[in-house]
C-alpha cells in the first residue's frame, strides 16, 4: 500500500442531531491503506481463489519504488485499485508522476518466489475529482494492461446496499488482533470477512457519503467502536478481519461483485484521545502509533458506485442518452468518447 496521508477529521457521535453531536479531534490517526481478530485464521486465510486479484507495484519519477498496493480485474486488460496508490502529488503536494505500474497474479508474494505472473501497465488515470484526500470518496483509480491477463477471474462491480457483510481480498502486510505485525507479512494474498454499518457522513462530518465503514471486533463489547459510541452493537463475526498496509485498492464483495475499494483506516483515538488499556482500541504500534489495523479500529472504504460515472468514461461506455442515438441509428458525433483523467503511455514496466 502507498500510505500517504496523516490528517485532521472531526467526528460526532451518533446523536439525534447536529447540535447533540460531540466533536473530537483525531490529528494523525487517519492512514490510507489483513489483520485477523483471531490470529489463528492468518494461515487459513491465504487463499488460492480470486484470481483476478493481484498486487500493484507502483515507482514514479522521484522517488522510484513508492510502494504496493492491491488491484483487481474488471475485464481482462483493466484493473481497478485506489486513486491513492497512483495519485500523481506527494505528501507536500508537488508533482510526481507514475512512472510505472506492474500488476502481479496472484500477488508480489508470488513474484518474489518467481511463481507470478506479471504485466505491465500503459495507461491509467484516478477519478479527476480526486485531490489526495482518501477521505472524499473519490479514491478509485483504474489502469490498463498491454497484454491481455487470460484465465483469470474478472468482476462485476455492484451498485446496491452496501450496508451488509462482505468478503475483502488484499495482499498486504497481516496481522493478528493487536494489529500488523511485519515479521509475519508475506504478501501473499488473503481474504477475510467483515460487515459495513454505516456510510462515512454518518459517523465523522468531513467523510463522504461514497465512504463505507465497517469497525474490527474482538467478540467483547469493550473493543466495539459503533457500539461503545451508542451505534449498532455488534460485536464480530467469524473469520472477521481489517485491512493493513498494502490492501490498498483491494477489493470488498458483495454477492460476488466489487462493492468497494479498500482506502483508509482510522482508530478510535479519533473519538477518546488515545489507544492502549481501557481505551476502545486497546494497542499502539511498537511506534506508539494508534492506528495501526488492530480491533478497535475502523476501515473506511471507497464505493464504486460513487465512482460510476468515471469508471464508465474510463472504459468507454455509453451514457444513456448515447445509448438512444444508437438504438435510432444516428451517428457518434466527434468520434470516440472522452476519457477523463487519462494518462497515456510514458510508461516503463518490470
Amino acid at each position: 500500500m502507498k500510505i500517504k496521508l496523516s490528517m485532521m477529521l472531526a467526528a460526532s457521535v451518533f446523536a439525534a442531531s447536529a447540535a447533540q453531536a460531540a466533536q473530537y479531534a483525531a490529528s494523525g490517526y487517519a492512514e490510507s491503506r489483513m489483520t485477523y481478530a483471531n490470529a489463528s485464521d492468518i494461515p487459513t486465510a491465504r487463499t488460492s481463489g480470486y484470481s483476478g486479484v493481484g498486487s500493484v507495484y507502483i515507482q514514479t519519477a522521484s522517488t522510484g519504488l513508492v510502494g504496493v498496493c492491491t488491484g483487481s480485474l474488471i475485464n481482462s486488460t483493466t484493473v481497478l485499485t485506489a486513486a491513492h496508490c497512483l495519485y500523481d502529488h506527494d505528501e507536500a503536494g508537488n508533482y510526481d508522476p507514475v512512472t510505472s505500474i506492474s500488476f502481479f497474479l496472484p500477488s508480489l508474494g508470488a513474484a518474489i518466489d518467481g511463481t507470478a505472473a506479471g504485466f505491465g501497465a500503459i495507461n491509467y488515470a484516478f477519478n479527476p475529482d480526486y485531490n489526495g484526500d482518501i477521505l472524499s470518496g473519490y479514491d478509485v483509480a483504474l489502469f490498463t494492461l498491454g497484454n491481455q491477463a487470460t484465465g483469470y477471474d474478472t468482476y462485476d462491480l455492484y451498485y446496491g446496499d452496501p450496508l451488509q457483510q462482505y468478503t475483502e481480498v488484499g495482499a498486504g502486510s497481516i496481522g493478528g488482533p493487536t494489529g500488523t505485525d511485519p515479521s509475519l507479512s508475506d504478501y501473499y494474498k488473503r481474504v477475510g470477512t467483515n460487515i459495513y454499518e454505516y456510510y462515512g457522513d454518518e459517523v465523522f462530518y468531513d467523510v463522504s457519503h461514497g465512504v463505507v465503514m465497517s469497525d474490527f471486533d474482538d467478540g467483547t463489547a469493550a473493543h466495539d467502536v459503533f457500539g461503545q459510541l451508542g451505534g449498532n452493537q455488534q460485536t464480530g463475526i467469524p473469520g472477521e478481519s481489517n485491512s493493513s498496509p498494502g490492501d490498498s485498492g483491494g477489493p470488498e464483495f458483495i454477492n460476488g461483485a466489487i462493492a468497494t475499494v479498500t482506502s483508509f483506516g482510522i482508530s478510535a483515538a479519533a473519538f477518546q484521545g488515545g489507544c492502549g488499556a481501557g481505551y476502545i482500541d486497546p494497542y499502539a504500534s511498537s511506534s506508539g502509533r494508534c492506528t495501526n489495523s488492530s480491533v478497535g479500529e475502523i476501515a473506511g472504504n471507497t464505493l464504486v458506485s460513487y465512482n460510476k460515472n468515471f469508471i464508465d468514461g474510463y472504459l468507454g461506455v455509453p451514457e444513456p442518452a448515447t445509448w438512444a442515438m444508437l438504438i435510432f441509428g444516428f451517428a457518434f458525433v466527434g468520434g470516440a468518447l472522452r476519457r477523463r483523467g487519462r494518462q497515456n503511455a510514458t510508461l516503463s514496466y518490470v
